[in-house]
């Protein structure tokens, strides 16, 4: 993550692929392919562990607590649910990511994550989000101003990382092409809800949180 203003916080709030589903292998596959044959950056946004992001966004330091317990108070009313995986697909900046159909279901927790959570925001913005390789529209600019992330609500694209390719733009679709070959149209259960923090330079999770499971 940036550099944070030494009054604000990054937090980050969303739901990890468990290691013991048949996406996760793929997945895992998918990154050690970018690694060795296009050089990517071994990583998952961040994360050591692939994840879907449900909302990130810098706060005031003093509000992370809350924001916890926001976190936990929301989990603890949503049942635990099954997520589709639509495909690999690629942001032009060189992120290569699997695309997550956004159910009725997962817009809902995240929406209601979003309007929880941004009562807390502040005046903070994530230095991340002014990033000179950031391109955003007229609607995505007004989210970034209001809610600290210019990819909520009606910009919501629910996906996960697998890998950065950097300095080959130009090979992102082929990629992409070559990478989905690899990954068929799966399920996973969302059944966690977990929120870290970053002072820049290391992650540390602030609660993990189980949904509601069936039977």
């Amino acid at each position: 993550m940036a550099e944070q203003n030494q009054n604000c916080t990054w937090v980050g709030i969303g739901t990890d692929v468990s290691g013991e589903s048949e996406i996760y292998r793929k997945i895992i596959e998918t990154n050690d392919l970018l690694v060795t044959k296009y050089g990517a950056k071994k990583d998952f946004a961040g994360s050591e562990h692939p994840h879907l992001n449900l909302y990130d966004l810098s706060v005031p330091n003093e509000n992370v607590e809350l924001i916890a317990k926001k976190i936990k108070q929301i989990s603890e009313e949503q049942r635990s649910f099954e997520a589709k995986v639509k495909g690999i697909n690629y942001f032009h900046f060189g992120m290569i990511f699997l695309e997550v159909e956004k159910s009725d279901t997962l817009a809902k927790l995240h929406e209601n994550i979003v309007e929880e959570v941004v009562k807390l925001k502040g005046d903070c913005i994530d230095e991340n989000y002014l990033a000179p390789h950031r391109q955003y529209s007229k609607r995505q600019k007004e989210l970034l101003m209001q809610y600290g992330n210019p990819h909520v609500l009606d910009q919501f694209q629910p996906h996960i990382t697998i890998g950065h390719i950097r300095n080959q733009e130009n090979k992102l679709s082929e990629i992409s092409k070559e990478l989905n070959k690899l990954i068929s149209v799966t399920e996973f259960k969302i059944d966690v809800v977990h929120i870290v923090e970053s002072n820049g330079k290391d992650n540390k999770t602030l609660g993990r949180f189980d949904l509601i499971r069936e039977g």
